[in-house]
């Protein structure tokens, strides 16, 4: 069975394949970058996600991925949070640099990409470890970040 060409939700136009090189959204502590950012885009230039669950998909995919792949401090205490590198000594209050990790994903049926995520590093006095000051937190502000991102992309609205 053929399947049906998709059409574009704003002019009808026939969307096709297509990578847009780069799009960044977010703020300190957590910026996004997509390089490659796989999509579908109309003759007259309107871009939509490649599939309609694939921002849902890339969002449950970082946060995912942040606690594995993205080294982090753990918060210690009820009322003031302190954070802590995995050898036990206590992260400093300030960041010394903005670093950057890259995680690379493949959405199924589209071509790989690649995220750049910038936060803020702290060095841990003992062991000189850089990490983020805490995975978990940095996560939480990925729905946040997915949203500004789609809104960059150029992605209309549904509903």
């Amino acid at each position: 069975m053929e399947e049906k060409a998709k059409r574009c939700s704003r002019c009808s136009g026939a969307m096709e394949p297509a990578q847009r090189e780069r799009v960044s959204a977010g703020e300190p502590p957590l910026r996004l970058s997509v390089l490659g950012l796989p999509l579908l885009r109309c003759p007259k230039g309107h871009a939509e996600p490649v599939h309609p669950d694939f921002m849902l998909w890339l969002l449950r995919s970082l946060r995912e991925r942040f606690g594995r792949e993205i080294p982090g401090g753990e918060a210690k205490g009820l009322l003031f949070k302190k954070y802590h590198c995995a050898c036990g000594a206590q992260l400093p209050d300030q960041s010394e640099r903005e670093g950057r990790f890259g995680l690379d994903f493949a959405f199924e049926g589209a071509p790989a990409f690649r995220v750049e995520v910038e936060s803020p590093l702290y060095r841990c006095p003992a062991c000189g470890r850089e990490q983020v000051r805490s995975a978990a937190s940095l996560a939480s502000g990925v729905p946040q970040a997915i949203m500004v991102l789609h809104d960059a992309a150029g992605f209309p609205h549904s509903g």
